[in-house]
Parts: C-alpha cells; sequence; structure tokens
C-alpha cells in the first residue's frame, strides 16, 4: 500500500471503532479490543465457539501482549484464556459494545502502542490476502483513495469479502462503478459514517486518475465538510467524527485549527484564509488537494 495510506490509517479509523484496551463483544458477539480488531475465530454470529474455535481464537488472542491491570504485569496464557472466555460468556451484552465490558467485568488491558503494533500487523495481513486475489492483484498500483476505501471495507468486511461487482469494478479501474458497489450492511451506527467514507474515496480516486494526479498521495477536497473532517484528523485534530455534519465539535475543531493558525476563530471550514491554512498543510504532508 502507499505510505500515505498507511500513515493515514489510525487517523480515519479510529473515529470509526473508537480505541479500547480491553477485550469486549461487537454487535455480532464477537470478541474484539484495539481499533475493531476480532480476535475470535468463532464462525456464526452470536454464538458459543466449538473447541476448534476456541482454540484458534484463543491463539489470536494471545497474539498480543495482555497486562493485568493495576499491576501491569504480564498476563499469562490462563488469564488470558479466562478473560476471553468471560468476555465470550456475556453475548447479551453485545448489543451495548465496549461499554458494557469495562473493568470490573475485564481485568486486563493493553497498551496504545500495543494497540497500534496489533492494528498495522492486521492491516499488511488484510493487504497480502487482497493482493492474492486476482481480481485485485494491481491494488499495489491503485490510487491511494481507492486502497484506502477498499481496506477500510475489509476492516469490516474481512478480507476475503465477496462483492461481485464491485470486484469487477475495481479489476477494470472503473472507481466510479466501485463507489456505487461497495455498500455494505447492516446500515448502523459508524458503519453508515464508513459506508460513506468508502464511496467518496473511491470517488476521489476517479478524479485523481482522470486528472493524472500522484497516485501515491492521498486526495482531498476542503471545500466540504466530509473533506474538512478529514483534513483535521489528518492533520491530528481529535476528537473528531467524519460525518459530513457542520456541527459544534467540528466548528470546535475548525477554531482551534484557526487559533493555532492564527486566524480568525469564526469556526467556519469555508473562511478563504482557513481552506488556504487547511491546504497548506495537508500539501506538505504529501495529500493532494483539489
Amino acid at each position: 500500500m502507499h505510505q500515505s495510506v498507511r500513515d493515514y490509517w489510525i487517523s480515519f479509523n479510529d473515529p470509526l471503532e473508537g480505541r479500547v484496551d480491553f477485550m469486549y463483544l461487537d454487535m455480532k458477539g464477537y470478541v474484539s479490543t484495539g481499533i475493531g480488531n476480532k480476535i475470535d475465530e468463532t464462525r456464526r454470529d452470536n454464538s458459543a465457539p466449538t473447541e476448534e474455535e476456541r482454540a484458534a481464537s484463543l491463539a489470536a488472542a494471545r497474539r498480543l501482549a495482555w497486562l493485568v491491570n493495576g499491576s501491569d504485569t504480564e498476563a499469562g496464557p490462563d488469564e488470558i484464556a479466562n478473560e476471553w472466555d468471560t468476555v465470550k460468556s456475556h453475548l447479551e451484552l453485545a448489543p451495548s459494545g465496549h461499554l458494557g465490558f469495562r473493568p470490573p467485568l475485564t481485568s486486563l488491558h493493553v497498551t496504545d502502542e500495543e494497540i497500534d503494533r496489533h492494528v498495522f500487523e492486521k492491516l499488511d495481513e488484510m493487504e497480502a490476502v487482497l493482493t492474492s486475489r486476482p481480481e485485485l492483484a494491481d491494488f499495489g498500483s491503485w490510487p491511494a483513495n481507492a486502497q484506502l476505501a477498499t481496506l477500510s471495507m475489509c476492516w469490516a468486511l474481512g478480507p476475503a469479502f465477496a462483492f461481485p461487482l464491485f470486484q469487477g469494478n475495481v479489476a477494470q479501474r472503473n472507481w466510479v462503478g466501485a463507489a456505487d458497489e461497495c455498500h455494505f450492511t447492516p446500515d448502523v451506527s459508524m458503519i453508515v459514517i464508513r459506508n460513506n467514507l468508502d464511496r467518496v474515496h473511491l470517488l476521489l480516486a476517479g478524479t485523481v486518475e482522470s486528472q493524472g494526479l500522484p497516485s501515491e498521495q492521498i486526495a482531498w477536497y476542503v471545500s466540504d465538510v466530509f473533506g474538512v473532517q478529514g483534513a483535521l484528523l489528518a492533520l491530528g485534530y481529535k476528537p473528531l467524527t467524519q460525518d459530513g455534519a457542520d456541527g459544534p465539535l467540528t466548528q470546535g475543531m475548525v477554531k482551534k485549527f484557526q487559533s493555532n493558525c492564527t486566524l480568525s476563530e469564526n469556526g467556519a471550514f469555508d473562511d478563504p484564509d482557513t481552506a488556504s491554512s487547511l491546504a497548506a498543510q495537508l500539501s506538505g504532508m504529501g495529500f493532494t488537494v483539489l
């Protein structure tokens, strides 16, 4: 993948998944942690694992360096297994997300550094699977925006997802067609935002190729709310959700950016000086500004 995709990956996903340092169940009842990282090999949603599935899941969980709450001592294999079993046994709490699994229900955690390490480990694994698929073999030459959108789909669906129309479009580098076929369900919570973002980035990929812009750089518009929110996230302004709504949180981050740039703090992203400063800082980081 292009370095710009790798550099932006955590900023892109943090607002969508949250950063959780303990084990919890996602909405489908799979044990997860970090930034939406599943550590569960159970094949059926909201189900107890078979012995084989449990063994594979524990192997996945033990790939992280778990620490015991309070002492920060390294957790042993049995402690990790007990934690995983405890979390998995509470399928009734899955609809509540990670909030239902905070201590004292859980007793282990991982560091931010370990979360990041695991995120990039999973990202590299997903890219390897993608590039092994014949219809996606040219992934390495795709515009950065198309790589970002496709990896985003993988983060939610896994890299073996089967979307024949999407796959056919990307094989032909038809990014507009791919944008029309990237949607997945259920349309709830942050999946709605992820679907919107994936579509926007695929459309941006089409613009990059049609205009002969650098394919290795993520391209942005700073003339709409989606683009401004993404730009602010890339520049390290958070917490912020890239939902396309110009609400108080976005206006507050715009004001913070304006303050840091000694601009008038009016919270308006379409202020000419603000847009110019955003564009200049993005360009300085190796992004393309449209």
